[in-house]
């Protein structure tokens, strides 16, 4: 008897409550092929030389089954031939949107990217998603998983570096979402 009404109410919850509204954000892997020549080229504009997406860690980014973009983590090299990372957005349409350089720029300016570690939905508010990604970097003295975190507008798309997050968060050694998920959480 009870096994019922769970089973009833189950189905009256689903039919209240489609599963595509309670979807909420989701990252699907894109394949990056079709990006290379324009991600080689809008990098060049960032003085990136030989710009190139990071395999496996480029995704399609859906809210409630709305594809706002794409996120591709790039890398890398710079004029003095040292490996840097950055990361792309790239419209519905395919077009990259924008280009921020990361490891090796800025206020990583210091270190080397070593790699790409993750890439992964951080926070997923009423009107903004934060977008994380995890980067090993190497200085001269030492060794270092630096963040950097982004947010898209869910109305319009727009992608762009949450600086104070990032300065808030990105250098707290997080190697995981997970990690970086929960510094997060005790900082909200």
């Amino acid at each position: 008897m009870n096994q019922a009404r769970i089973s009833v109410c189950a189905l009256a919850l689903s039919l209240l409550f489609p599963v595509s509204a309670l979807a909420g954000v989701t990252l699907k892997a894109i394949n990056t092929h079709s990006y290379e020549k324009s991600l080689y080229e809008a990098a060049a504009k960032q003085q990136i030389e030989n710009g190139a997406p990071v395999d496996k860690q480029a995704f399609s980014v859906k809210s409630d089954d709305k594809v706002l973009g794409n996120i591709l983590a790039g890398q890398g090299f710079n004029a003095n031939d040292d490996n840097v990372c950055f990361v792309s957005w790239a419209a519905p349409d395919g077009k990259i949107q924008n280009l921020v350089p990361t490891i090796g720029f800025d206020n990583w300016e210091a270190e080397v990217c070593a790699g790409t570690r993750a890439v992964g939905v951080l926070a997923d508010d009423k009107d903004s998603i934060k977008l994380a990604v995890i980067y090993d970097a190497q200085s001269p003295n030492a060794s270092a998983v630096e963040s950097v975190i982004f947010s898209v507008n869910t109305a319009t798309g727009t992608f762009t570096p949450d600086n104070a997050l990032t300065a808030k968060l990105g250098s707290q050694g997080a190697a995981t979402l997970q990690a970086l998920k929960t510094l997060y959480r005790a900082s909200h």
